[in-house]
């Protein structure tokens, strides 16, 4: 059975969205749970979804590979929850019979069923702690860069029910990106979203990310395992500003100093400038790097 002890917290509910949805969703208890969060309100914006998915980093195939490996046979069903705009969704293509990816916000699911189409995937409005499918039906249920946004006890209890026996979880975590090539660049990044972060980030949650989800105390413990992978890029300023704007402490940023999108990036740039970006920077593109962590458990058979 599933270990009483699991767990951690339950942070903010927020994604990226616009500034009066943000008004209306930004949640700053520990106790709240994805039941209060209106799907309408999330994402209602279709620019800031595109946005969400043309720079967020998915899981590297790699990582599928393991999950495959861990399972030692080929999935049935593999759920994807809280999967946005499906990038690390499509990602499994190939690698199982059928394919879910749920996700709380109705219009993450509307990109994500326009941009991604294929017989063996579909895609769920549903929460993390009510999964649209049938008990003991899963065989790998994976959840990245979104389960500290979960109240993860009553998700792991989810997915005690609807995993199989032998089946397997995966939590991946992808790290803030790191230039690679520019030391100015990379120095004045790293100061500038940890001064983000502190300013307007909550802070367990902040710390459950840069700790890598080692804080997660996985359900089945005992077959606990981390596995890493590089995630590698090429971004210009302005792709690094998209990436940037869809990180929920920066949308918390532009409700408390009343920003809106255009107003947010010109205010990014001048931070960065302050923590020393220079004017060559500005005009190049440049190498980044991302780790993805993944931790993974298998249901005892």
């Amino acid at each position: 059975g599933i270990n009483a002890e699991y767990g951690y917290y339950i942070t903010n509910n927020l994604s990226v969205m616009s500034r009066a949805a943000l008004v209306n969703t930004t949640v700053r208890s520990m106790t709240t749970s994805t039941k209060n969060i209106n799907p309408k309100t999330l994402f209602v914006d279709d620019s800031l979804s595109e946005r969400y998915a043309r720079f967020r980093p998915v899981m590297p195939i790699e990582h599928v590979k393991t999950l495959l490996e861990l399972r030692g046979t080929r999935p049935g069903l593999w759920l994807d929850v809280g999967c946005g705009p499906g990038n690390s969704t499509k990602q499994m293509l190939g690698y199982a019979d059928k394919i879910i990816g749920v996700d709380v916000s109705e219009t993450q699911v509307a990109v994500a069923r326009k941009t991604i189409q294929d017989p063996s995937l579909s895609f769920l409005q549903g929460s993390c702690e009510k999964l649209p499918v049938e008990d003991n039906s899963v065989d790998v249920i994976t959840v990245v860069q979104a389960v500290h946004y979960f109240d993860i006890p009553a998700f792991f209890k989810e997915v005690d029910r609807v995993l199989k026996p032998g089946g397997i979880l995966g939590l991946a975590c992808i790290t803030l990106p790191t230039c690679l090539d520019s030391q100015t660049m990379k120095s004045a990044t790293a100061a500038f979203i940890d001064s983000i972060l502190n300013s307007h980030g909550i802070p367990e949650k902040v710390q459950l990310l840069e700790n890598e989800y080692r804080d997660i105390v996985m359900p089945y413990p005992p077959s606990r395992q981390d596995h890493s992978a590089d995630v590698l890029t090429t971004w210009s300023l302005s792709d690094l500003l998209d990436l940037t704007m869809t990180f929920s402490p920066v949308n918390n940023m532009a409700v408390e100093i009343g920003l809106d999108l255009e107003g947010v990036r010109e205010h990014l740039v001048g931070l960065l400038r302050k923590e020393g970006m220079t004017e060559e920077d500005e005009k190049s593109v440049y190498k980044w790097c991302q780790k993805c962590v993944l931790v993974t458990a298998i249901k005892p058979a």
